[in-house]
């Protein structure tokens, strides 16, 4: 059942039980009203009657004729007389003189209640009673002169009352059926325009679970349900960025599998090749030295590959240690290392320090230094200069930094290689790169290394005229150090 039919069941029930109640309180209120004046009216006839009979009784006790006895025959004719000089329609009289039924207002004698007529503690009683459909009110009264007793007995006809109940009663039923379809249909309307947000919310849920991750619920109110559909678009959007990144992680991941499948291939199909045929054909001495450097090299790229496939698979696992690292001194270090590879294509590293402390993992860092300037080697001209420069600076919320600048003059890289150049295996120049012993992962290491240490990378770049790559740590102190290696 949808929630807007509920909310119109419980409201019609509820509003059913309170008409109930208040057609109950407004209809009993007025038939007891109504008994209570007829009641009364019943009780000043039985009044009159009485007064009126007493009054010719002591009439006839007074007469001489009546010396010592007053026979029935004249109490009779006196109580016939006084019913006719007060008749009231609607009513009858009943009279008991000393214990015997000596006048009827008509013939239902039958009708006279038993416990009107066994009244023993002589007070004034009424008693309602039901006769052929019919409803009658019977008030008992006594008088008693000495040895003489009457018990007078008036019956008024109240039926016009349960009539006017019954009536009533239509009346209140035909009036409560109104209300409930006018307020059915009030409450419809009303619960129709509350719930409509929330089943075009229901709607987007639905669509989301089937996979339009994109849609958003249409929010045009400021009350509880325009907050619920504000915090479903959050949770949304969350969900949907979520999913993006599953489904980036997927891909990623399969095409890690891909590229490293390839990437082993190539190595070993050349190391294979060149076995094979050191092992089945005849080769000179040079020859021979040939296909042992290509194992070699070759080899040696396995090896390079898998360690930093173990670097970047222990990164993304476990903590780094980190500690404070005298930037200038690793500056020193990097270009000493770097300093054999960079003397074969006859490079020159232009190297300037400011003194500082970078906060992190010393190796590590001179691993992301080392595979930068290794790129900035494979991409210049032989002869050419590349700039390693470190200095303070302070980022855009005035905090002080450390940043490390690496430039080169060489072949540059486009604005879509830059996109990619941090993917595992991913290569600008392939053929340059398995020239040169490269994996495509030395990018990759240097940017889980850069994430896992909180430090940002800037590159600018254009091709034909090199590249900088820009990157920014946390600092403690700074002084000046220049170094020039040629």
């Amino acid at each position: 059942m949808k929630f807007r039919y509920k909310v119109l069941l419980i409201n019609l029930i509820v509003l059913s039980i309170a008409l109930g109640v208040i057609e109950y309180l407004s209809v009993r209120r007025d038939f007891f009203n109504s008994i209570d004046s007829e009641l009364s009216v019943a009780v000043s006839e039985n009044n009159l009657f009485k007064a009126s009979l007493e009054y010719e009784f002591l009439s006839l006790l007074n007469n001489p004729t009546y010396n010592s006895y007053i026979p029935t025959s004249a109490v009779n004719d006196m109580v016939k007389k006084v019913h006719n000089g007060v008749l009231i329609s609607e009513s009858s009289l009943y009279v008991i003189y000393n214990d015997e039924l000596i006048y009827t207002g008509d013939d239902d004698v039958e009708s006279i209640p038993k416990e009107i007529t066994s009244n023993e503690n002589h007070k004034k009683i009424y008693y309602i009673k039901k006769i052929n459909n019919k409803h009658y009110i019977f008030i008992r009264s006594e008088s008693i002169f000495d040895k003489y007793n009457f018990t007078i007995i008036s019956k008024k006809n109240i039926s016009k009352v349960y009539t006017q109940l019954k009536n009533n009663l239509n009346f209140m039923r035909i009036l409560s059926l109104i209300v409930l379809v006018i307020a059915a249909i009030i409450i419809y309307l009303v619960s129709y325009y509350l719930t409509r947000p929330l089943e075009e919310l229901n709607k987007v849920t639905t669509r989301i679970s089937g996979g339009e991750y994109d849609v958003r619920a249409d929010n045009k109110s400021d009350d509880e349900v325009g907050i619920l559909a504000d915090n479903f678009n959050t949770m949304a959007g969350s969900v949907e960025e979520y999913i993006g990144e599953l489904k980036d992680m997927v891909h990623r991941r399969d095409q890690f599998v891909a590229d490293f499948t390839h990437e082993m291939k190539t190595p070993m199909t050349t190391i294979i090749g060149y076995a094979d045929t050191l092992k089945n054909v005849e080769l000179s001495e040079d020859e021979k030295n040939m296909s042992l450097d290509y194992i070699y090299s070759e080899g040696k790229r396995l090896e390079t590959m898998s360690q930093k496939l173990f670097k970047l698979i222990y990164l993304k696992s476990h903590d780094i240690p980190m500690e404070e690292v005298s930037a200038d001194e690793m500056g020193k270090e990097v270009v000493l290392l770097m300093k054999p590879v960079m003397d074969r294509k006859k490079i020159k590293v232009i190297s300037n320090f400011e003194k500082g402390d970078i906060y992190g993992d010393k190796e590590l860092i001179k691993t992301v230094f080392i595979n930068i300037l290794d790129n900035a080697r494979k991409a210049s001209n032989e002869g050419s200069d590349i700039y390693f420069n470190g200095h303070v600076v302070e980022d855009e919320a005035n905090e002080k930094m450390y940043e490390v600048t690496i430039k080169d003059n060489g072949i540059g890289i486009s604005e879509e290689d830059q996109k990619k150049i941090f993917d595992e295996f991913y290569m600008v120049d392939k053929s340059r790169a398995r020239k040169e012993g490269g994996a495509g992962l030395g990018m990759s290491l240097v940017s889980i290394i850069l994430n896992r240490h909180n430090a940002k990378v800037l590159i600018d770049s254009e091709l034909g005229k090199g590249t900088t790559f820009t990157i920014k740590w946390p600092i403690t102190g700074m002084e000046s150090n220049e170094e020039t290696l040629e």
